[in-house]
């Protein structure tokens, strides 16, 4: 594991993801390519949606994190709007997609 991965393992560990420093975390992860983190926010914000929504200004956010955002929020559901089936690669988290690369894809 590289040394760029470490860092941000121990760091999505060791920091506490609140509604104040969500959007900072989200758009540092995005803009350095933090996998790991930028799934860790997203997490917490597709948890806590109602309060995000409320207390979060997403005004200024890229339309490419956004869309990432509507995919968390949607990761559950197998369809689309026109009730076809979704790639299941499209909507996996960096975890699952991690896990399959080692497992195989079969599996």
């Amino acid at each position: 594991v590289n040394l760029k991965l470490e860092a941000e393992a121990a760091y999505v560990k060791s920091t506490d993801i609140s509604l104040n420093n969500a959007v900072d975390n989200l758009l540092y992860a995005d803009s350095r390519n933090c996998a790991l983190l930028k799934e860790a926010v997203m997490n917490f914000l597709a948890d806590n949606h109602y309060e995000a929504a409320e207390k979060i200004s997403f005004d200024d956010m890229p339309g490419h994190v956004v869309k990432d955002l509507l995919i968390v929020f949607g990761r559950n559901s197998k369809k689309d709007a026109n009730g076809t089936n979704v790639d299941e690669l499209t909507s996996l988290c960096v975890s699952a997609l991690r896990r399959k690369l080692i497992n195989g894809f079969g599996s």
